[in-house]
């Protein structure tokens, strides 16, 4: 690679692609011809005589010598482009920044010596291409179509961007006039942004030579990864998308149009998980669509559903957005009828703004009706009516009713990749849930190559930092704990709590990092690391999943001085808090699904705080758990942990340190605790067994 001092190579100033063009006949000459037919046809006889590079036969010239100058611009392209519209590209990515006069370019086509391509090897190109755009530091891709870029399919240009993500280069995208008029265009159609999402993957890239390519994906395999190339091109063209369609808006005369593109502008925004942005593109699109065609008119309430589920995202009070829909599907149940498609698209909308705001039940019962709607319209094959299966099988899944949730997820699954192909965005959430689902029911293992397979790709496309790629980061932590290989997990969780400290947007998935890193110690019996993360856990979010879950582990772990403070802890965590469901654990029993009432149950021989159970399933299903505990069942030892009151209140009667009449009292409460949540008599601490309570009258007996 070339030095960062070494002079940059020489490249043509903007204005000689004009000026080549005129000199060769004007625009009619290269109508419709390629950017290889302009190479051939024009360039190689051109330079004939001299046997140079284009840009060394014109620097040769004294009468063209000013054309040439040190290059600033690298510009990637595709030799199937269009020769004009490679150029019209240029001129209005320059124009539109002020660089029209400064931009100086390197062009494959002029700056390699045509005369002996043919003889150079691969190592001599990949050189050349690396030197040069490192000295350049500026690399401006030309993107043609926009949603299908077939720059991105060739791999010599894959190996460009390649270049700019080793050397942190300053990366661009340009479109000519008329490709940006389409993409204008194709973005009014629904799901448009995440189509072009999926076209993207470098890796899938060819080259006309086969070693050329292999060598290429050594290189990236090498020194960084298809996964950093892609990201580059993911966050260069949304960014680019945002900007074209925020600009475009100002030289757009129909109000209609402005309207549709804060519309399509706020569906981006929400794809990125930034639905703060994109609930102010939605009120400005409902403002225009109401100035343009009334508060009733079909888009003007699609604009105000879309509203309803930005706010909904961000957990504004129910207050502020379950009136919002409400009215929505009022009017268009009223005006278009309950089973037209905008209006199932906002029955859908509010069920997912339910179930984000901790109403799963609300949430289904909304979404039980839209699929009868969906059902007598469309039948059960339709895209739309995969969304709300979908959507249903994630309602029971928080419900915890897994397997019922899992036929729902895995029929829309199948639906969305026959509608959406696998990449997609809009399958990766339901195979998501479908991960969730696996996970917690037993088939982690099968869940594994799913999670691995959705992070990496969600990574790929949205970046490390972004909160879709640690909630799947977490899912695959959390398969690989549950299928036993705690090192794995603990090797990605404690890469997500680097990457996640100090990121107050990100408390909640911490918290479930720490978790994930104790229930990992516990596992392999590190006692002290596993009470640190889940002090941490409590600490960071107290509530009473965390206080429950440090309780679990400290009744259950060996009295170490760091389990003794942790018990305490908690204890003292649920002392100041009022429970309204003291027997109810804020976890599930793994082989029915439902959260666990009363005792808890675990195999003694399983690895700690991995597998739990009621005593309803051990006693009455125990070949459900089966798929989780592999001991022989004749020969297996159970654990029982009480819920943290009785636990308390039990370890208290059994004090030596208290009086008699405080005994006494102490269970006379106990008794009307377990009156008052439908203790089973067989499971409560009889009078008898409390030593105060049982002694003789006289002291000295």
């Amino acid at each position: 690679m070339a030095s960062p001092t070494t002079a940059p190579p020489l490249g043509f100033r903007l204005s000689y692609l004009r000026h080549f063009i005129n000199e060769q006949g004007g625009e009619a000459s290269f109508a419709g011809k390629t950017t290889a037919q302009v190479c051939f046809e024009f360039v190689v006889p051109l330079t004939m005589a001299s046997q140079l590079s284009l840009v060394d036969h014109v620097a040769n010239d004294p009468t063209t010598a000013s054309f040439v100058a040190p290059a600033n611009w690298y510009v990637s392209h595709a030799w199937q482009y269009l020769f004009l519209e490679t150029v019209d590209s240029l001129e209005r990515f320059f124009a539109d920044r002020g660089l029209s006069d400064d931009a100086v370019i390197w062009f494959c086509v002029f700056n390699n010596n045509q005369h002996l391509a043919a003889t150079q090897s691969f190592a001599s190109w990949s050189t050349t291409f690396k030197d040069s755009l490192a000295t350049i530091g500026n690399v401006v891709m030309i993107m043609h179509p926009w949603n299908d870029p077939i720059v991105l399919r060739r791999s010599w240009c894959v190996f460009e961007v390649y270049v700019a993500v080793t050397l942190g280069a300053r990366f661009e995208i340009a479109l000519a006039q008329d490709q940006e008029a389409t993409f204008l265009d194709d973005i009014a159609d629904d799901g448009a942004f995440y189509k072009m999402l999926a076209t993207i993957k470098s890796e899938n890239s060819q080259a006309t030579i086969l070693s050329d390519r292999d060598g290429i994906f050594d290189l990236i395999r090498a020194e960084t990864s298809f996964q950093a190339v892609d990201r580059l091109i993911f966050s260069t063209l949304s960014n680019w998308i945002k900007t074209t369609l925020e600009a475009s808006i100002a030289s757009t005369p129909s109000l209609v149009k402005k309207a549709a593109r804060w519309l399509h502008l706020g569906g981006i925004h929400i794809s990125e998980t930034n639905p703060a942005e994109s609930e102010r593109c939605f009120h400005h699109a409902i403002d225009l669509f109401t100035q343009a065609n009334g508060p009733n008119d079909l888009e003007t309430l699609v604009a105000q559903s879309a509203l309803g589920a930005a706010m909904a995202s961000q957990h504004k009070p129910r207050s502020e957005w379950a009136p919002c829909f409400e009215a929505t599907l009022s009017a268009q149940a009223r005006f278009f009828g309950p089973a037209h498609a905008t209006t199932l698209q906002t029955r859908l909308r509010f069920a997912t703004a339910l179930a984000v705001n901790n109403d799963p039940s609300g949430s289904l019962a909304v979404n039980l009706e839209t699929l009868d709607l969906e059902r007598d319209a469309y039948g059960l094959n339709d895209k739309g009516t995969a969304g709300t299966l979908r959507s249903i099988g994630a309602n029971y899944l928080q419900l915890h009713q897994l397997r019922v949730g899992a036929r729902y997820l895995r029929r829309a699954l199948a639906l969305h990749e026959t509608f959406y192909g696998e990449d997609h965005p809009v399958t990766m959430a339901t195979a998501a849930h479908l991960v969730g689902v696996l996970i917690h029911s037993g088939h982690a293992k099968e869940a594994l190559p799913r999670a691995a397979r959705l992070a990496a790709l969600n990574e790929r496309m949205l970046g490390p930092a972004h909160s879709d790629t640690i909630r799947f980061n977490l899912s695959l932590a959390s398969a690989e704990l549950m299928a036993g290989n705690t090192t794995a997990a603990k090797t990605q969780l404690v890469e997500l709590e680097i990457a996640m400290t100090a990121k107050p947007q990100l408390q909640g998935p911490l918290q479930a990092v720490h978790v994930y890193l104790a229930v990992a110690y516990w596992a392999e019996c590190n006692y002290d690391e596993a009470a640190k993360y889940f002090v941490r856990a409590v600490d960071g979010i107290p509530n009473k999943t965390s206080a429950w879950l440090l309780f679990m582990f400290a009744a259950d772990a060996p009295r170490v001085p760091a389990v003794e403070a942790a018990l305490q802890h908690a204890r003292s965590y649920l002392a100041s808090t009022e429970d309204k469901a003291p027997e109810t654990w804020p976890v599930t029993c793994l082989a029915c699904c439902m959260p666990i009432v009363g005792r808890r149950v675990v195999c003694a021989g399983c690895p700690n705080g991995l597998y739990r159970f009621c005593t309803g399933c051990v006693d009455r299903r125990y070949r459900r758990v089966q798929r989780f505990c592999a001991h022989d069942p004749s020969a297996t030892a159970f654990k029982t942990t009480l819920p943290p009151m009785r636990f308390f209140f039990e370890a208290d009667l059994g004090s030596s340190d208290a009086s008699y009449d405080e005994v006494d009292g102490l269970y006379g409460a106990y008794e009307t605790y377990c009156d008052a949540h439908s203790v089973p008599r067989h499971e409560r601490l009889p009078r008898t067994s409390v030593p105060i309570l049982n002694r003789s009258w006289h002291p000295m007996v």
